[in-house]
Protein backbone atom coordinates (compact mmCIF):
# COMPACT_ATOMS: atom_id res chain seq x y z
CA UNK A 1 0.00 0.00 0.00
CA UNK A 2 3.42 2.23 1.02
CA UNK A 3 4.35 1.56 -2.70
CA UNK A 4 0.91 2.31 -4.43
CA UNK A 5 0.99 5.33 -2.58
CA UNK A 6 4.39 6.59 -3.55
CA UNK A 7 3.89 5.70 -7.22
CA UNK A 8 0.62 7.73 -7.23
CA UNK A 9 2.92 11.05 -5.71
CA UNK A 10 5.38 10.29 -8.10
CA UNK A 11 2.99 10.30 -10.60
CA UNK A 12 0.96 13.26 -9.60
CA UNK A 13 4.24 15.34 -8.92
CA UNK A 14 5.35 14.47 -12.61
CA UNK A 15 2.38 15.24 -14.56
CA UNK A 16 2.45 18.67 -12.40
CA UNK A 17 6.09 19.00 -13.71
CA UNK A 18 5.35 18.10 -17.34
CA UNK A 19 2.52 20.61 -16.83
CA UNK A 20 4.58 23.81 -15.85
CA UNK A 21 7.24 22.74 -18.64
CA UNK A 22 4.26 22.89 -20.94
CA UNK A 23 2.75 25.91 -19.79
CA UNK A 24 6.04 27.28 -19.89
CA UNK A 25 7.45 26.11 -23.20
CA UNK A 26 4.35 26.70 -25.19
CA UNK A 27 4.74 30.73 -25.17
CA UNK A 28 8.26 30.30 -26.80
CA UNK A 29 7.39 27.70 -29.26
CA UNK A 30 5.03 30.26 -30.20
CA UNK A 31 7.63 33.14 -30.36
CA UNK A 32 9.92 30.76 -32.04
CA UNK A 33 7.60 29.86 -34.48
CA UNK A 34 6.68 33.08 -35.55
CA UNK A 35 10.16 33.92 -35.27
CA UNK A 36 11.15 31.69 -38.04
CA UNK A 37 8.33 32.94 -39.75
CA UNK A 38 10.08 36.22 -40.21
CA UNK A 39 13.55 36.00 -40.46
CA UNK A 40 14.15 33.50 -43.07
CA UNK A 41 12.86 36.03 -45.80
CA UNK A 42 14.97 39.16 -44.10
CA UNK A 43 18.37 40.46 -45.18
CA UNK A 44 20.06 39.50 -42.26
CA UNK A 45 18.27 35.97 -40.50
CA UNK A 46 20.74 35.72 -37.61
CA UNK A 47 20.48 39.45 -36.96
CA UNK A 48 16.30 39.03 -36.96
CA UNK A 49 16.95 35.88 -34.82
CA UNK A 50 19.29 37.26 -32.63
CA UNK A 51 17.12 41.02 -31.86
CA UNK A 52 13.77 39.45 -31.83
CA UNK A 53 14.52 36.87 -29.74
CA UNK A 54 16.35 38.96 -27.06
CA UNK A 55 13.51 40.82 -26.30
CA UNK A 56 11.95 39.86 -23.16
CA UNK A 57 8.26 40.25 -24.42
CA UNK A 58 9.03 38.42 -27.72
CA UNK A 59 8.19 34.85 -25.53
CA UNK A 60 4.69 35.42 -25.55
CA UNK A 61 4.26 38.09 -28.62
CA UNK A 62 1.85 37.37 -31.51
CA UNK A 63 2.60 39.05 -34.34
CA UNK A 64 1.46 42.51 -34.14
CA UNK A 65 3.46 41.85 -30.98
CA UNK A 66 6.82 41.12 -32.80
CA UNK A 67 5.72 44.38 -35.26
CA UNK A 68 6.01 46.46 -32.44
CA UNK A 69 9.04 45.12 -31.03
CA UNK A 70 10.66 45.16 -34.03
CA UNK A 71 9.76 48.95 -34.24
CA UNK A 72 10.69 49.61 -30.82
CA UNK A 73 14.57 47.79 -31.71
CA UNK A 74 14.88 49.65 -35.02
CA UNK A 75 13.97 52.90 -33.46
CA UNK A 76 16.42 52.23 -30.72
CA UNK A 77 18.86 51.85 -32.94
CA UNK A 78 18.58 54.59 -35.16
CA UNK A 79 18.14 57.02 -31.94
CA UNK A 80 21.62 55.81 -31.13
CA UNK A 81 23.32 56.47 -34.39
CA UNK A 82 21.91 59.96 -34.85
CA UNK A 83 24.36 61.27 -32.54
CA UNK A 84 27.59 59.65 -34.17
CA UNK A 85 26.42 60.94 -37.24
CA UNK A 86 25.58 64.81 -35.99
CA UNK A 87 29.12 64.68 -34.49
CA UNK A 88 30.55 64.14 -37.67
CA UNK A 89 28.99 66.95 -39.10
CA UNK A 90 30.18 68.77 -35.97
CA UNK A 91 33.81 67.39 -36.41
CA UNK A 92 34.27 67.51 -40.57
CA UNK A 93 35.47 70.87 -42.01
CA UNK A 94 35.18 68.90 -45.47
CA UNK A 95 32.26 70.87 -46.83
CA UNK A 96 31.38 67.84 -49.06
CA UNK A 97 31.48 65.47 -46.43
CA UNK A 98 30.01 68.30 -44.14
CA UNK A 99 26.85 68.35 -46.90
CA UNK A 100 26.68 64.35 -46.99
CA UNK A 101 26.70 63.83 -43.12
CA UNK A 102 23.69 66.63 -43.00
CA UNK A 103 21.97 64.33 -45.29
CA UNK A 104 22.56 61.34 -43.66
CA UNK A 105 21.41 63.29 -39.87
CA UNK A 106 18.01 64.47 -41.92
CA UNK A 107 17.48 61.17 -43.26
CA UNK A 108 17.81 59.40 -39.88
CA UNK A 109 15.75 61.84 -38.19
CA UNK A 110 12.68 60.94 -40.64
CA UNK A 111 13.34 57.53 -40.20
CA UNK A 112 12.69 58.40 -36.63
CA UNK A 113 9.19 59.95 -37.53
CA UNK A 114 8.60 57.46 -40.26
CA UNK A 115 8.95 54.53 -37.59
CA UNK A 116 6.94 56.53 -34.95
CA UNK A 117 3.66 56.84 -37.18
CA UNK A 118 4.47 53.18 -37.78
CA UNK A 119 3.62 52.38 -34.41
CA UNK A 120 0.91 54.48 -34.54
CA UNK A 121 -0.77 53.25 -37.51
CA UNK A 122 0.09 49.32 -35.91
CA UNK A 123 -2.23 50.58 -33.05
CA UNK A 124 -5.00 51.43 -35.26
CA UNK A 125 -4.84 48.07 -37.30
CA UNK A 126 -3.53 49.84 -40.55
CA UNK A 127 -1.06 47.25 -42.05
CA UNK A 128 -1.09 49.48 -45.89
CA UNK A 129 0.16 52.50 -43.66
CA UNK A 130 2.30 50.56 -41.50
CA UNK A 131 3.95 49.35 -44.41
CA UNK A 132 4.01 52.87 -46.42
CA UNK A 133 5.54 54.25 -43.20
CA UNK A 134 8.48 51.47 -42.93
CA UNK A 135 9.19 51.75 -46.25
CA UNK A 136 10.20 55.25 -46.00
CA UNK A 137 11.47 54.33 -42.39
CA UNK A 138 13.60 52.26 -44.81
CA UNK A 139 15.27 54.95 -47.19
CA UNK A 140 16.51 56.76 -44.74
CA UNK A 141 19.87 54.55 -44.26
CA UNK A 142 19.79 53.75 -47.84
CA UNK A 143 19.91 57.21 -48.74
CA UNK A 144 22.33 58.28 -46.25
CA UNK A 145 24.40 55.32 -48.28
CA UNK A 146 23.46 56.42 -51.81
CA UNK A 147 25.06 60.05 -50.76
CA UNK A 148 28.94 58.61 -50.52
CA UNK A 149 28.39 56.85 -54.11
CA UNK A 150 31.99 59.14 -55.21
CA UNK A 151 34.51 59.82 -52.93
CA UNK A 152 35.44 60.96 -50.13
CA UNK A 153 34.13 57.66 -48.93
CA UNK A 154 32.08 56.83 -45.97
CA UNK A 155 33.15 56.19 -42.23
CA UNK A 156 33.22 52.55 -42.04
CA UNK A 157 31.40 52.93 -38.68
CA UNK A 158 28.57 54.75 -41.10
CA UNK A 159 28.46 51.71 -43.41
CA UNK A 160 27.62 49.59 -40.71
CA UNK A 161 25.11 51.57 -39.12
CA UNK A 162 23.27 52.28 -42.50
CA UNK A 163 23.14 48.20 -42.98
CA UNK A 164 21.83 47.28 -39.67
CA UNK A 165 19.17 49.83 -39.41
CA UNK A 166 18.22 48.85 -43.13
CA UNK A 167 18.25 44.92 -41.79
CA UNK A 168 16.34 45.75 -38.59
CA UNK A 169 13.22 47.86 -40.89
CA UNK A 170 13.66 44.76 -42.84
CA UNK A 171 12.50 43.10 -40.29
CA UNK A 172 9.43 45.72 -39.59
CA UNK A 173 8.39 45.51 -43.26
CA UNK A 174 8.13 41.53 -43.23
CA UNK A 175 5.95 41.20 -39.94
CA UNK A 176 3.89 43.51 -42.04
CA UNK A 177 4.02 41.95 -45.00
CA UNK A 178 3.07 38.66 -42.79
CA UNK A 179 -0.14 40.88 -40.98
CA UNK A 180 -1.18 41.78 -44.47
CA UNK A 181 -2.07 38.42 -45.02
CA UNK A 182 -3.59 37.65 -41.39
CA UNK A 183 -6.85 39.17 -40.47
CA UNK A 184 -6.45 38.05 -37.01
CA UNK A 185 -4.56 41.25 -35.20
Amino acid sequence: MALSHSLNLHSFLLSLLVFFTLSFALPNIKANTLVSKICPDTPNPSLCNHVLNSDPGASTADLKGLGYISIKIALTNVKQTLPYIKSLVMQTTNVMLKNRYKTCAENYSNTIDSLNKSKTVLDKGDIPSLWTYASAAFHGPDTCKDSFKGPPAAPAQLNDANKKLEDLVSIVLKIGALLRGNNNL
